[in-house]
């Protein structure tokens, strides 16, 4: 008969910039079996929320991380019991290595603090922890989260309640508001207080600049009126004037390398591949920012096919961890929305995205056996928002007008369409 043993298992890597995430439900309960890549958990990030398969059949003896808890990235949520014949002896000893040094750190910090009264998640032990805080320190502090729990941002303000507060550290505080009794308040979902702590930290680390261009567009919107329908019996999707613009956009990434990097303190990663990102909408309403990966390597039909599928994915709510991480480059479709440009807010470690204006009949001029008159044409702005930091003026201008000409050479990429 064989043996078992107790793995723990390891909150995995989530993302570049994801050091560590929520656990928001358990699916299984300990004692309960668990089979091979069964979802058992609900593990939930500033970028996506994803349901984890299990890497083991076995028995799931303990939870480390309860609902509502945070978790680092490398660190055990769990311990399932297993057939050892399941597990490489590498992997095995890997996992104890990682178990034995886990339980040696949280026994300290366990009888650290072992008298509080309060619900310690294992992020909040390693920050008082790693900052020499004591049990009366703990105490003081007033927990905002559930059943008075001490938040990661609760602590975080303790520690830094003698310090002058720079702009980046800025938390700012409710105001006393007149509420009248048929005003409707609501608070943002986890989603939204994540995603908005992301943003604030790239616009307050990123020295953000906007360029601005005009683009005659006319041509593009008769091809696509007068292919929709043919296109969509040809290939079963449909086509709209953002997958052009977004085409043209990698074509010109392409030429113009450092815009398709990540900036990490003080090192510029140039990316071979271009994962573009672009919002799409949940099942509830709420955005998010998928990308497709190696757009690089794409056709027209096949970009928008893929474009089309990721969209289909976030709405039914199937995207993975894997579609929202990696992102090299974003783009942002204001237009859509009425506006006429957009200067939208770069997302660490990216160095650049653009927005989409929206597309609008304008007077234009034009040639006509040599004689240049005044037409009505389709325009559109292009707004390209940069790190100053990697990016000057002078590169950014370059590609857009290279994005313009690209939009100008369409016939040669959708000859397919």
């Amino acid at each position: 008969m064989s043996k078992t043993v107790q793995i723990p298992i390891l909150l995995p890597k989530m993302g570049e910039s994801v050091s560590e995430a929520t656990i928001i439900e358990w699916f299984k309960k300990p004692g309960d079996k668990i089979e091979r890549d069964e979802l058992f958990v609900l593990i939930g990030t500033d970028k996506v929320e994803s349901e984890l398969p299990s890497e083991f059949e076995g028995i799931l003896t303990e939870i480390l991380i309860p609902e509502k808890g945070e978790v680092e990235v490398g660190k055990p949520i769990c311990i399932i019991e297993v057939d050892e014949n399941q597990v490489s002896k590498t992997q095995l000893q890997q996992q104890q290595s990682v178990q034995k040094e886990t339980q040696t750190q949280e026994s300290v910090k366990i009888n650290s603090y072992k008298g509080s009264k309060k619900f310690l998640s294992p992020v909040v032990r390693k920050i008082a922890t790693d900052a020499g805080l004591e049990l009366s320190d703990l105490e003081n502090i007033q927990g905002t989260g559930e059943s008075g729990r001490i938040s990661k941002k609760d602590i975080l303000k303790y520690l830094n309640k003698d310090k002058v507060v720079s702009t980046a550290q800025f938390t700012p505080e409710k105001l006393n508001l007149k509420i009248d009794k048929d005003d409707k308040v609501s608070s943002l979902t986890r989603m939204q207080k994540l995603l908005a702590a992301h943003l604030q930290q790239s616009f307050n680390e990123i020295p953000h600049v906007t360029t601005f261009a005009e683009a005659d567009v006319t041509e593009i919107v008769a091809h696509r009126e007068a292919q929709k329908d043919s296109f969509f019996q040809k290939f079963n999707t449909k086509i709209t004037y953002t997958h052009y613009f977004q085409f043209a956009i990698i074509s010109a990434l392409k030429e113009f390398p450092l815009l398709n990097a990540w900036m990490n303190v003080d090192e510029i990663i140039e990316k071979t591949d271009i994962n573009l990102g672009f919002a799409a909408a949940l099942a509830n309403g709420d955005l998010i920012v998928p990308n497709v990966k190696s757009a690089q390597q794409m056709t027209f039909n096949q970009w928008v096919t893929a474009v089309n599928d990721m969209a289909q994915k976030a709405k039914t709510g199937k995207l993975s961890s894997d579609d929202v991480q990696h992102t090299t480059f974003s783009v942002s479709n204001t237009g859509m929305f009425g506006s006429l440009a957009g200067t939208p807010i770069i997302s660490k470690p990216q160095v650049a995205i653009v927005a989409l204006g929206e597309i609008n009949s304008a007077p234009g001029v034009v040639q006509v056996d040599g004689i240049e008159q005044v037409a009505v044409r389709k325009k559109m702005m292009l707004s390209i928002s940069y790190d100053h930091r990697v990016i000057n003026g002078s590169y950014a201008s370059l590609f857009l007008r290279r994005t313009k000409e690209i939009l100008q050479e369409f016939e040669h990429w959708t000859q397919e369409v």
